[in-house]
């Protein structure tokens, strides 16, 4: 029988943060993409608890993380502190850090300036789209329908929108009704705060290379061609292998088993190489 997550509030950074933990053993945190919610990975998480002390969260301002007072934007690094301070108030480190979609950019970002604290990093198709050749060309059919969505409903059917484009019609039955409730009601949050503060960051390289963190890089099979050109983009310059799992962006909603041996599998693959 599964045991009951603990959750809480902790103090990050000038923020609380919500957070749910689970088992016992080496740390591991990992962090939603745009919805910012820790749904997005609780049943993975159930399944990895058997080895890891594993923790979701509610990034600051989305779900059960209140948005702190006068707080109208955000960085990359901003979140990423927010996620070092919450890996040392929860006694994680040195922690596996998996990263999804614009979850990657802060694991790329806490790996780089808070290498102490991670031991291992997991990134699938960080939302790194300054480094296309064409940004705007290859983020205007998402751009447009966001714009359809705010014209005819407001933020809510704007992020509603992106979801579907992401995944398909079958994302809203795959997430948990009360988790998918919360992330809809961050879609202030995630458009008017998260998306101008992530646009135009980019990884340092060069610090990425000289780093003692093992990183892998993810990529599912049907997402679309911008997530597959970013992490091509990263996994050259890194000279990194990528993992490819079965579905669509966000196949963990769908399959949270896979999750699991997306993680399982990476960290069991740098166990053998000795790294």
């Amino acid at each position: 029988m599964t045991e009951e997550a603990i959750t809480g509030l902790a103090a990050c950074n000038g923020a609380q943060l919500y957070f749910e933990k689970r088992g016992s053993g080496p740390g591991m945190l990992l962090i939603a993409g745009s919805t910012g919610d820790a749904g997005n990975f609780s049943r993975a998480a159930e399944r990895l608890s058997d080895a890891y002390t594993v923790v979701v969260y509610d990034r600051r301002g989305n779900s059960r993380s209140p948005r702190p007072a006068g707080w109208a934007a955000t960085s990359v690094a901003e979140q990423a502190d927010d996620a070092a301070a919450l890996i040392e108030s929860l006694d994680l480190a040195p922690t596996v850090v998996f990263g999804a979609s614009a979850g990657g950019p802060i694991a790329l970002d806490l790996m780089s300036r808070h290498p102490r604290l991670v031991r291992a990093g997991i990134v699938q198709e960080p939302s790194i789209f300054s480094v296309l050749p064409d940004p705007q060309s290859a983020l205007a059919p998402r751009r447009a329908l966001l714009e359809e969505g705010l014209r005819h409903g407001g933020p809510r059917e704007a992020i509603k929108a992106l979801m579907r484009y992401l995944n398909d019609d079958a994302v809203f039955t795959a997430i948990p009704p009360e988790a998918l409730e919360r992330m809809l009601g961050n879609a202030d949050t995630i458009l008017s705060i998260e998306a101008p503060g992530f646009a135009g960051w980019m990884p340092s390289i060069e610090t990425l290379r000289a780093s003692r963190i093992p990183l892998t890089l993810v990529v599912a099979s049907e997402t679309l061609p911008a997530y597959k050109e970013v992490t091509r983009w990263l996994a050259d310059r890194l000279h990194l292998r990528v993992m490819t799992v079965p579905g669509y962006h966000g196949f963990y909603y769908y399959r949270p088993q896979d999750l699991d041996g997306v993680i399982r599998g990476a960290l069991l693959r740098r166990k053998q190489r000795g790294s």
